[in-house]
This record gives structure tokens, C-alpha cells and sequence, in this order.
């Protein structure tokens, strides 16, 4: 199916039947990236009164408990609250229109560092030219390693992050919503700072609400890029879970733009 749509002042087509997901399948015992906990994904039948609900153990159907942190298992948004005393979840401001958005493949500074947090390789400002219609950015940090979706980061190298002046020139291009590959945009431990994090969504170190022209800014960490998605132009929609938290476990979705 293509749609017309108008963006930039021009006509442009868009491929809806052909959406290319960008989420990481989490699947218990493992197979999922970890981040920040020792603990994988975990499932159990659902147990209440003598209902059993696993078909091989004599039920009538499956039911399974499910037990996960969307921070720390896989591809997750989340929205201001992750920083707020009120935990305010990523829905309450959330914005479910199909969005533009320019996929950036990016090399990090292998020998860069961010003095504050202490060595980790760094995406530079120069890396992102983002086009004055997108609303989001979606960056494929190289090399584009499947293990991505199944990496301990508790035993892997420094993941890049984005230069503080990266940062505040996606808040000066108005992006609004930000997708990466890596589990944050923050370092692993930066003694509590989460400076990245305050600068996309312009809070000071005390503060504990975003401008107000940035509460309905998103970031969603741990995605995958495939490499039969091309740098450019799609329209994306988010697929945030409906259960409400600061953050939740979302499956994106990009549409070709011509």
C-alpha cells in the first residue's frame, strides 16, 4: 500500500506494506540483551486454584508470568519520568502519530573520551545531519554487530555514546524523538549524572521536570538496525506498550519514504 503524504513542502511516497521492525525479540533464557542486571528474562505458568496454565502440564491453555525490566532486557521508550520524583509514564504526553524520522549510520571516536564519565568512545556532532522534516533520529552505531540483540554489556566494551554537544544539537533541531542501538544514551556509571538524558530533555542538574516543550520527548535505547535498512528518510511509528511505567518495552516500526 502507498500512501501520499506531505513533507517539506513536497509530495512524497510512502511504503506502508513494508514496515521493517526495529525491535530486539526478548525471549526468556537469554536470548535478549542484558544491561545493568545479572538477571535474564524469566517466564513461569501462571498458577491460581487448581488452574495450571501450561498445556503440557495438564492445562488448557498456556498463561505465563512474565518477568522482565524494560530498562534492562531489550528495546524500550522511555519518556521525562524516568528522571521525575512522580515517575510520570512515558504515555501520559506521548504523541501516536506516525512520525519522520532519518536513520544515521554513525563511527564513534574509538580514542575519544567524555572527561566526565571517563573513557568511552563518543559520536561527535559532525556525525548527524539531520534534515530540517525529521521529528526523530534513528542511529546505527558501527560496526553493526548482530550481537547487539543478545549482548551482555556487563562484559562487552564501551558502548558510544553521543557527544554533549551531539545531544543539544538534536534539541536544537527540534528532534523529538531519539532511537540508538546502545542500552543508553549515558554511560553505565557516570556517578549518577545522566547528563544526556537532561540534555534532551532540557533539565538542569536539579531539576526535576523537562521544559515544556519537551515533555512529550521520547528516548528508546536498545533498538536494532538492520543493514537492509538504508540511511535516510521514513516515517516511524513507536509502538509503545499500552502498560504504563516510565519507560516501556516498544516495538518500532519504520516505513520507506520516496
Amino acid at each position: 500500500m502507498i500512501a501520499s503524504i506531505e513533507l517539506g513542502g513536497r509530495e512524497r511516497l510512502v511504503d506502508l506494506a513494508n514496515g521493517a521492525s526495529l525491535a530486539i525479540p526478548q525471549t526468556a533464557g537469554g536470548s535478549h540483551p542484558k544491561f545493568f542486571v545479572a538477571e535474564d528474562i524469566a517466564t513461569e505458568p501462571l498458577q491460581s486454584g487448581g488452574f495450571t496454565g501450561r498445556v503440557a502440564g495438564g492445562g488448557s491453555c498456556n498463561v505465563e508470568r512474565v518477568h522482565t525490566i524494560p530498562h534492562c532486557h531489550g528495546t524500550h521508550t522511555e519518556g521525562p519520568g524516568h528522571l521525575m520524583q512522580e515517575a510520570v509514564p512515558v504515555q501520559h504526553q506521548l504523541d501516536l502519530a506516525m512520525i519522520p524520522a532519518i536513520v544515521i549510520s554513525v563511527f564513534s571516536d574509538q580514542d575519544g573520551s567524555d572527561h566526565e564519565d571517563g573513557y568511552c568512545p563518543v559520536i561527535a556532532a559532525g556525525s548527524l545531519e539531520i534534515p530540517g522534516e525529521a521529528r526523530a533520529v534513528i542511529i546505527r552505531t558501527l560496526p553493526n554487530d548482530a550481537d547487539k540483540c543478545r549482548r551482555n554489556y556487563a562484559h562487552a566494551a564501551p558502548y558510544p555514546v553521543l557527544s554533549l554537544e551531539a545531544m543539544d544539537r538534536l534539541v536544537a533541531a527540534d528532534i523529538q524523538h531519539l532511537l540508538i542501538d546502545t542500552p543508553s544514551v549515558d554511560p553505565a556509571d557516570d556517578g549518577g549524572r545522566l547528563a544526556r538524558h537532561r540534555r534532551f530533555w532540557s533539565m538542569q542538574a536539579d531539576d526535576s521536570r523537562p521544559a515544556t516543550e519537551r515533555a512529550g520527548c521520547t528516548i528508546t535505547e536498545m533498538i536494532f538496525v538492520p543493514d537492509s535498512i538504508a540511511d535516510g528518510l521514513y516515517l516511524i511509528s513507536l509502538g509503545v506498550s499500552a502498560l504504563h511505567s516510565d519507560a516501556a518495552a516498544s516495538a518500532p516500526v519504520v516505513y520507506p519514504i520516496s
